[in-house]
């Protein structure tokens, strides 16, 4: 049997942490034993407790030897943005066979160190060196990584009834903003739109248009969210593959957004998509799916077609396990990713 150590950082709500729950739990558990080696506590750490053992250490791995040494494993899987050689990889790989998941449009980091490199998405393999041998493992989306024995309608957001209701979630993209903008200029009835954000915006106009919601989501109630939307409005870029829109896409709701970077293989057929930060092009897509319900039902039936099939969990983990495998076969040969 393998032992298996992921190293996920922080246990805290983020795509990376909740890709590995989504994957890690249809890994072959009769090839596999894992354990967890976290930097710290966070909203998932209950969740992954439930499922395997987790040990906890400190921001950047500070004691990386010590736990190789007590836990012994065969293979350490780092989950990193990319970018600079991290220190902490560096050290581990001294002491056993290296692989490592680049989750932002990065190259990777440390390659000359590790035995395997892959990557989440065609848009960050291209944005890799020439000669780099990377692999691809899509996001997964597993439903039942979701709690579903709640039920939210509007009334538990404190949302209007009786509207088409668009909807979106906050990030500290410039594009962001341009959510708030189609909101204040967003002349025609019976729309409402909502949004899930930590931030403060400014109201010129149109607060009577949107409910802000600055409470934290449960996984329960961000799925609810999801489905109570006619359409989720989206604006981003630079994205390295994108959780939120498969969580939006897995629930037949269609996406708008803007066609950059990782998003149009994302989003596929389940969403339209404007050129980026063409404002009016990003509105017009919106008004066609406002216009439309046949084509709200058709493009959210085909997004959620695209996640049950490119984003299955288990074919993930069968992708993982044949990536695994040929990592400890060049760690067994001395080669390595680059």
């Amino acid at each position: 049997m393998i032992h298996l150590m992921i190293c996920p950082n922080h246990l805290a709500y983020g795509g990376t942490q909740l890709s590995v729950r989504h994957w890690l739990p249809y890994l072959d558990r009769d090839k596999y034993r894992v354990t967890i080696l976290a930097m710290g506590r966070g909203g998932l750490s209950e969740s992954f407790e439930s499922l395997w053992p987790v040990v906890y250490d400190d921001n950047n791995y500070p004691n990386i030897e010590r736990h190789i040494a007590e836990l012994k494993p065969d293979l350490i899987h780092f989950c990193v943005a990319g970018g600079p050689d991290l220190e902490y990889v560096s050290r581990a790989a001294k002491l056993a066979p290296v692989t490592e998941t680049v989750m932002c449009p990065r190259p990777a980091s440390n390659a000359a160190e590790v035995s395997g490199v892959t990557v989440i998405s065609e848009y960050v393999k291209i944005l890799q060196p020439p000669g780099q041998q990377v692999a691809i493992t899509e996001l997964p989306y597993d439903p039942n990584a979701y709690p579903t024995e709640a039920s939210f309608d509007r009334a538990h957001f404190g949302i209007p009834e009786e509207t088409l209701l668009v909807g979106s979630f906050g990030n500290h993209r410039a594009e962001n903003a341009h959510f708030m903008k189609l909101v204040r200029d967003f002349d025609r009835p019976g729309v409402h739109f909502a949004i899930r954000s930590d931030m403060r915006y400014p109201y010129w106009r149109g607060r009577n248009r949107i409910t802000v919601l600055r409470q934290r989501f449960s996984e329960a109630e961000k799925i609810a969210f999801f489905r109570l939307l006619d359409v989720f409005l989206y604006p981003t870029s630079n994205e390295a593959y994108g959780l939120v829109f498969l969580e939006a896409m897995a629930q037949k709701t269609p996406v708008v957004s803007y066609a950059d970077s990782c998003i149009p293989g994302t989003v596929g057929p389940g969403g339209l998509l404007a050129a980026r930060h063409d404002r009016r092009h990003l509105r017009a897509q919106l008004d066609r799916l406002l216009d439309d319900a046949d084509l709200r039902q058709r493009i959210g039936a085909a997004g959620a077609q695209l996640v049950a099939e490119r984003n299955d969990p288990q074919h993930i983990a069968d992708q993982f396990d044949a990536f695994f495998s040929h990592a400890l076969a060049n760690a067994k040969r001395g080669r390595y990713s680059r």
